[in-house]
């Protein structure tokens, strides 16, 4: 490993205190949310995570937890590495749930029957159905930088130092518990093996403790060569796993080994079976798992006090009645660790270490870069949807960077146990028939409720911010969610930028259907469910309300445009003739005819975007035959709004104006006495005429569209 990224990794363990030393087990929805003094509910989630299910049964009904995919090891991860991490799997991983298999034995013993296990390990073929990445033909470690910070990777781990340094190394009091460490990842694996993992986590690790975040093969290995440190472009030039010669006797023996060690507990490995629960009644915590000395033949935990007090006090009232679905669904959302994320009933959410990666379109407040709270999810969405959800499809929010994981696996049982556990009867829709126009009036801003401002229709967009689209909230969402929501949207996410229309069951529009907000509410839904045509008052075209539109006069508009850059200066003449000028090179750089520009994103999203013309039909000025030295001057605008650029061209001073006449561009070129003439360029596609000259230093060119 490069000495910057043992330094780097070394430096991050010491200031979050999840180096070597932090011994114990780290369960991240335990550490976080767990009382002062543990009580049932925290040993619940402990007895889970910990996978003393996998042996012992006696589930307290949290998502099924299980060790990694073991098949296809040796592609994966390197052998020596796996020998040190069954030697000591907490000094190999820090905060790992593996526990130790090996203690208590002799050295020598010790040694051999870890040899003999990793071979059985190396032994195992790939599953013939495992998906195989294609690998791309460059990494970008600072691209996967990025990436790493904002789709959602420092939610469980932490951020690293060389990201945003101006910001500051996060205070370990800023997180809410410890970032999962890494173990040492180049001695793990290779920088591919890493980014196939990355990749399609969920195929190694179903049960989703590891969440799936649907990267593409060029996010992974960008992410992958990011915590590589990898600067060298070319991937496959990357060193592979070292080559490990599998033993067949010692392999024949580490399978017994794993075997009498039940390790298809909570491993699954072909031909070996899983074994027999083992009970709990009569074990004591001196005798058992939870003892603080390890011995020969039992799994050996590194527990704090706290946990293995929070383990003994759930194991007492574990024959006891059974968590309700409300208290199963919160512990189940804490051991998924969704509240990293999430907020449900005012707890959980990015802490104040992460919160600031969790980016997006800030013209919707923080509903457009934080995830959406689960309270009462199981209440609001479709039951089809919730579990889609939790299969990676219906992502509604393209704007929110950080990717909400696949958990396929859970798909059903999340499904099921927030269904019951949010139920609860609200007030139905108002009854049929129902209007639809006085629903599509109603989401239109033609004397409606002006719903298509701030939200997406479809294909279109909104006509200011870009919130979600409404258009299929029927597929989405209940009914009686959605008009209990309508009557009062701040009660279901404080801050929300979703103004109250129907304040107190008032409707704020005595226009349609007499003002009554309940037939109004209910058209509303009717129309979004069934109704035809877009909401009233909607342009006729993709682009919004902010398309700029010459009529009486030019109109002149800064802007950032691709293929000109971040100085573009826009006019456009009445008639449909537009230029571009390049304000930082003082050149003309684009024509067009027809619509002009949109300048929704040029006024109101902070992180302007560089947008293009609104026609496809662009003719350009050649940029290699003059000069690119800077020579913008500024510019002036007649009383007829006309505008005059002064440039330096070939050294030479100049002032260029344009102006459009019957669907043509005039450029009338006036350069500086005793000059030479420069040499003009005109632009690719378009017929150049000259047109009459007012002096002997001046020029007029007339381009026309063929």
């Amino acid at each position: 490993m490069k000495t910057r990224t043992r330094t780097t990794l070394a430096c991050l363990a010491g200031l979050l205190g999840t180096g070597l030393a932090s011994a114990q087990p780290l369960v991240t929805g335990y550490e976080r949310f767990h009382a002062d003094s543990p009580d049932r509910h925290d040993g619940a989630v402990l007895f889970s995570e910990l996978g003393c299910v996998s042996c012992h049964g006696n589930s307290p009904g949290l998502p099924a937890r299980s060790g990694p995919v073991l098949a296809g090891l040796s592609g994966r991860a390197s052998a020596e590495w796996i020998a040190a991490f069954l030697d000591s799997p907490q000094q190999a991983k820090a905060g790992t749930m593996m526990p130790a298999l090996f203690e208590g034995l002799p050295k020598a013993e010790k040694a051999a029957q870890i040899d003999a296990v990793v071979h059985y390990l190396m032994s195992l073929k790939p599953d013939p159905k495992a998906p195989k990445p294609k690998v791309p033909r460059h990494a970008n470690a600072e691209r996967g930088s990025a990436r790493y910070h904002q789709v959602g990777c420092v939610a469980c781990h932490a951020p690293t130092p060389d990201f945003h340094p101006s910001a500051g190394a996060p205070k370990p009091e800023d997180f809410s518990s410890r970032p999962v460490p890494f173990p040492d990842l180049r001695e793990k694996y290779s920088l591919l093996s890493l980014a196939a993992f990355l990749g399609n986590s969920s195929h190694v690790r179903p049960d989703g403790r590891m969440p799936d975040l649907g990267l593409t093969d060029e996010d992974a290995l960008d992410i992958a060569a990011h915590l590589f440190d990898y600067r060298d472009s070319d991937p496959r030039q990357a060193p592979a796993l070292p080559r490990f010669v599998v033993d067949g006797e010692k392999a024949k023996r580490g399978r017994e080994i794993a075997t009498r060690m039940s390790c298809a507990a909570c491993h699954h490995l072909e031909k070996i079976a899983a074994p027999a629960p083992l009970p709990i009644a009569g074990m004591t915590p001196a005798s058992g798992c939870l003892s603080e000395t390890a011995a020969a033949g039992r799994p050996h935990y590194e527990l704090s006090p706290d946990q293995r007090s929070a383990l003994i006090a759930y194991l007492k009232d574990s024959s006891g009645p059974a968590f309700s679905a409300a208290e199963t669904a919160d512990l189940s959302l804490r051991a998924m660790n969704c509240l990293a994320c999430h907020d449900r009933d005012g707890t959980g959410g990015p802490d104040a270490a992460r919160n600031r990666f969790f980016v997006g379109d800030e013209g919707i407040a923080d509903a457009g870069r934080l995830a959406p709270p689960l309270t009462g999810i199981g209440r609001k969405l479709q039951p089809g949807w919730l579990k889609g959800v939790f299969e990676g499809k219906g992502r509604v929010r393209p704007y929110v960077h950080t990717k909400m994981p696949k958990y396929s696996a859970q798909a059903d049982f999340l499904t099921k146990l927030l269904t019951e556990a949010d139920r609860r009867d609200l007030p139905p829709l108002a009854g049929g028939p129902h209007d639809l126009e006085a629903g599509r009036r109603l989401a239109g801003v033609a004397g409606g409720m002006n719903c298509v401002t701030c939200h997406v229709w479809g294909d279109r967009p909104s006509l200011g911010i870009q919130a979600l689209d409404i258009s299929q909230l029927d597929q989405r969402l209940r009914p009686d969610w959605f008009r209990d929501y309508l009557l009062n949207p701040a009660g279901y996410r404080p801050g929300t930028l979703m103004p109250p229309l129907w304040p107190g069951g008032q409707s704020l529009n005595r226009d349609i259907l007499g003002g009554d907000s309940e037939r109004q509410i209910a058209a509303l839904w009717a129309y979004i469910e069934r109704g035809e045509g877009l909401p009233e008052g909607y342009p006729d075209h993709v682009t919004g309300a902010f398309e700029l539109v010459p009529k009486d006069r030019p109109i002149v508009q800064r802007a950032f445009l691709n293929e000109v850059g971040t100085h573009a200066i826009l006019a456009g003449f009445p008639g449909g003739v537009n230029l571009a000028y390049d304000g930082e090179k003082g050149r003309p750089r684009l024509a067009w005819r027809g619509r002009f520009f949109d300048a929704y994103s040029t006024w109101f999203v902070r992180a302007a975007p560089f947008e293009d013309p609104l026609e496809s039909e662009v003719h350009a000025w050649p940029r290699s035959s003059e000069s690119e030295s800077g020579g913008f001057r500024g510019y002036r605008l007649d009383a007829a709004g006309l505008p005059t650029f002064l440039a330096t061209i070939d050294g030479v001073a100049v002032e260029d104006r344009y102006e459009a006449r019957e669907g043509r561009l005039f450029r009338t070129v006036t350069w500086a006495d005793g000059a030479a003439e420069p040499a003009w360029q005109h632009p690719e596609g378009l017929t150049v005429d000259a047109g009459p000259a007012a002096g002997p230093r001046q020029r007029t060119f007339i381009y026309s569209w063929k």
